[in-house]
């Protein structure tokens, strides 16, 4: 593979970067105010769900 990136490939590096932001953030939490704390995964589900989209969409056969 080159350096060129698909548009695919680009979204699914994005979505990486959210979801290890998401990661610190949940560590800072957690940290903070203790090993229990819950944190709704709503913002989570929703970029892993869009990170299989996306990657299914770049394994899909091109017509």
């Amino acid at each position: 593979m080159t350096g060129t990136r698909t548009a695919p490939d680009d979204r699914i590096g994005r979505l990486d970067a959210e979801l290890a932001l998401l990661a610190e953030i949940r560590c800072r939490l957690r940290r903070s105010e203790g090993a229990d704390f819950r944190i709704p995964t709503r913002v989570v589900d929703a970029v892993l769900d869009e990170r299989h989209h996306i990657a299914q969409l770049a394994c899909s056969p091109q017509d």
